[in-house]
This record gives C-alpha cells, structure tokens and sequence, in this order.
C-alpha cells in the first residue's frame, strides 16, 4: 500500500474484493442537512456524536445523476480538460481539446498490486477519466521494481513517464490530475485545496495503519477510540468533511465537477466503510459525514466511474 505498506499488510484482506465502494444504502435522505449527525452504533462500534457545522456551511445535497445529466447535456463528444482554474469540457475537435493533448507523455505506467486502494485507484482512474493512455502494471512484485531502481522511497504506487520514476500519492494525483484535467489548471488556492483534500486520506489512511499491528483484542477497542466525537479518525474526517462544505458546490472538493480529490476521497470512504476494518462501523462515515457520503454519491454516480466499476467489477460488483 505504500510507505512501507502503512502496516496494512497486516490486515492483507482490507482490499480483498470483499471491499467495495461505500455503502450505497446508505442515503444522504437519512441525514440532516443542517450539518452533521450521530453517528449510528456499528458491530463493535459505539455512536459517536460530532459537532454540527455552522448553518452557513451546511447546504443540502443535489441529486447527482441530475448533475451529469445536465452536464452530458453540454455536448455528447465532450472529454475533461483544465480550462482556466477548474476542471471543464473541452469539446472534440476544438483547439483547447488540441491542446490538451500536446503535453502528454508518450508513455506512462502506472506500478502497484492487483489493488483497489485509494492512492492508486485515484491515479488510475484520473487517467482512465481523462482518457489519458497509460499501462497498467498489476503483476509486478515491489522486490523487482526495487532492483530495477524504480522506488525511489521504497514503496508503491510509482508511475513511470517517458522513462522517467514520480513517487509520492499527492505528486501522482496532482501529474495525472493535470494531465486528464481532473486538477485545477491556473488557480494556485484551488490547486492548494485540492492536495490538502489527499493530504488528508493521507494523514486518515496513517491513522487507521496506526492500529494494524495492534493485538487482535486491541484493535477494536483502538479503533473505537478513534471514531468517538473527540476521536483521532472523526477529527480528520470532520477536515474533509468542512472542506467540501466551505466550497459552496455540494458533492466536490473544488469548483463544480470532479477532480482527482473527489476521487480520492471516494476510495478511502469505499475503504473504510467495507465492514472489513473491525472496530469502524459500515456506516459510521455515512451517518456522520453528509457532505463526504453527498461526494462519494457524486462521484459514483459519474459515467466514467461506472464503466471503472463495471471493468473492475471483482472489486466493485455488488456482493
């Protein structure tokens, strides 16, 4: 998983096909908008009960097919591109779609485990979104790609671009997020938003990794620590959760259509709400986060992210 697997390979099965995307069950409908909820009790996990933001940053939540359905509207042979400061659609055929296009690399592979984790899966699917071409490298043993000086830092996801190694999630979402247009092109205070958004399913993904090598009988009790009102995890969940509200469009991170955050912050959810992480309760994200489960139904709602879901279906498919 990176950095030395975050300790996660100790719990391998926390990205079997088990895990899935977030509970779609589970209903902003359940959800005050007004802010946030009580968490619900889980198996094993207590309630845990959060501050509600202030009324000024909770807006409700939009439909999402509604949201795509108005932008297919936009023009059927339209793809993604950085236009201006947010992402936009760049019809086929313009000059601006020419110049999307220009920069790319000539080749870019993209090395990790047979995996649905966040910090590659928002890599991938940028590219796939974007319709950026790259090779998709699953088979690869990290031993290999250490003798063949691809790890700079000794761990994956790693890209190679034109020959050349990029390490580091934030770096990796950031390069494909440009290169699909998933990734504010000009503006450097949306550009900034969106690395804290991963910065912050960095800092959540090192806090759950915190526990995993933790006695079997300890990990619950951890874990259920994390998640009370004043706990490690509802805190860092709560920064995701205010930066979606303070941007004004329900459902994203920046701006008003997806960049390579929402996507992010859509995998880690699908992570930590699989019921494969014992202490945290299936629905503890959906019930206590409005705005971060309003994202993940945004995001999962997307065209593209269907056909993801629908190639990968041993990850996605519903159990």
């Amino acid at each position: 998983f990176g950095s030395s697997s975050f300790g996660l390979e100790q719990d391998c099965r926390l990205c079997s096909p088990q895990s899935r995307s977030p509970p779609m069950a589970l209903k902003a409908a359940s959800m005050p908008l007004g802010g946030l909820s009580a968490a619900g009790t889980g198996a094993r996990g207590g309630g845990a009960l959060v501050q509600p933001l202030p009324r000024s940053l909770a807006r409700p939540l939009a439909p999402p097919q509604r949201m795509w359905q108005r932008q297919q509207q936009q023009g059927s042979r339209s793809t993604w591109a950085a236009v201006g400061s947010v992402a936009a659609f760049c019809t086929a055929g313009s000059s601006s779609a020419a110049a999307c296009k220009e920069k790319r690399p000539k080749s870019i592979t993209v090395y990790y485990g047979d995996l649905p984790f966040w910090r590659a899966e928002c890599v991938r699917m940028s590219l796939f979104i974007g319709g950026v071409a790259f090779d998709d490298k699953r088979d690869q043993k990290r031993d290999e790609l250490k003798a063949e000086g691809k790890l700079a830092f000794g761990a994956t996801p790693v890209m190679e671009v034109d020959g050349k190694m990029l390490s580091q999630t934030q770096a990796m979402a950031a390069f494909a997020g440009r290169l699909s247009g998933l990734y504010p092109g000009d503006d450097a205070w949306l550009a900034a938003k969106v690395d804290e958004a991963i910065n912050g399913c960095t800092d959540i993904t090192t806090t759950i990794s915190g526990t995993m090598r933790l006695p079997a009988d300890d990990k619950v009790k951890a874990r259920e620590a994390l998640i009370a009102p004043e706990g490690r995890l509802t805190m860092h969940l709560g920064g995701l959760e205010r930066l979606i509200s303070e941007n004004g469009h329900p459902g994203f991170v920046v701006g008003s259509s997806i960049t390579v955050a929402d996507l992010a912050i859509w995998r880690l959810v699908g992570w930590v709400s699989s019921g494969v992480i014992d202490g945290i309760p299936m629905d503890y994200v959906a019930k206590t986060f409005p705005q971060i489960q309003g994202l993940c139904e945004q995001v999962d709602a997307h065209p593209k992210v269907q056909e993801w879901k629908a190639k990968y279906d041993k990850f996605y498919g519903k159990k």
